[in-house]
């Protein structure tokens, strides 16, 4: 009875900040996430799960340095939290005005190739405005993501995605949710930087062995589908550029092989900006079975 009370409360809490955050423009509302990262920083909210993370990644990097990179990681998720607000009102005509796109071409030409397309990515930059301007663009785009433990939230979040044109696939139906958008000659977007547990591919990330969906690996091999390399970046302020890049998967023998390419690309992309990656995150919780 407690946690349908607390469910409820915090779907309409949920509900109330998003209108609120509807009536600031983009600018003031981007500002206000930052502040609210601050202070969740400072409150200390995995606080200590970032600092290991980044510790661990950059151990050349002297503590003040990992702090403030750390500071800036909150500040900037406060603004992707504030900003997704923003998701239903999101236009086409917002492309080359804040939004900036490199490679829109690539998911053009893949999709007329009729077998649909498998984006990868991770929680980097702003995933969610990508998916969105891509859908407002009148690309077919699905995304496939988890449960939340409110389902009340999770409906919520769904349709604001849906309020783009986004289809959703639900983790539990991925084999079935995946292959269909694929037949459909749909754009498929997984996200391949959370922990697998053991189900996982072992590759290098930062030096580590993590745990690595194969998901997108798998269905390029089973479907013949095209893989791509989508992300999104916070170049200043409240403006994004995403890049999007066709992968050559042919080099490769095996998901496990190819898992760890990818993974090394988004790797590279996130050194260029570390402080856009979701570090509070228990990427490594996982550890390698014993060889």
């Amino acid at each position: 009875m407690r946690s349908r009370l607390s469910h409820r409360f915090e779907y309409f809490a949920t509900v109330i900040l998003g209108l609120a955050l509807k009536c600031l423009p983009r600018r003031a509302r981007g500002a206000l996430g930052a502040g609210l990262g601050q202070l969740t920083y400072f409150i200390g909210i995995r606080r200590e799960v970032t600092l290991d993370n980044l510790r661990q990644a950059y151990p050349e990097l002297p503590p003040e340095a990992l702090r403030m990179t750390a500071a800036r990681v909150y500040r900037h998720f406060g603004r992707v939290a504030t900003g997704f607000a923003s998701i239903p009102r999101l236009k086409a005509t917002d492309l080359g005005r804040w939004v900036h796109i490199e490679g829109l071409e690539t998911l053009r030409q893949v999709l007329s190739e009729g077998k649909g397309g498998i984006i990868y990515s991770g929680h980097f930059g702003n995933w969610e405005i990508m998916g969105a301007i891509v859908a407002r663009l009148g690309l077919p785009v699905s995304f496939v993501v988890a449960r939340q433990s409110n389902r009340h939230v999770e409906e919520l979040i769904d349709r604001y995605r849906q309020s783009a044109g986004i289809e959703i696939v639900k983790r539990a139906q991925t084999v079935r949710g995946v292959l269909t958008a694929l037949q459909r000659n749909r754009l498929v977007a997984m996200m391949i930087d959370q922990d697998a547990h053991e189900d996982g591919a072992f590759v290098p990330f930062f030096g580590r062995p993590a745990s690595t969906p194969r998901g997108p690996a798998v269905f390029h091999l089973r479907t013949g589908s095209p893989l791509i390399f989508a992300y999104c970046v916070r170049i200043t302020r409240e403006r994004y550029r995403i890049r999007i890049a066709r992968t050559d998967a042919a080099a490769f023998k095996n998901a496990d092989e190819l898992t760890a390419h990818m993974t090394a690309q988004l790797e590279a992309a996130i050194r260029e900006t570390p402080e856009q990656w979701f570090w509070m995150h228990r990427r490594w919780k996982t550890r390698p079975p014993a060889s």
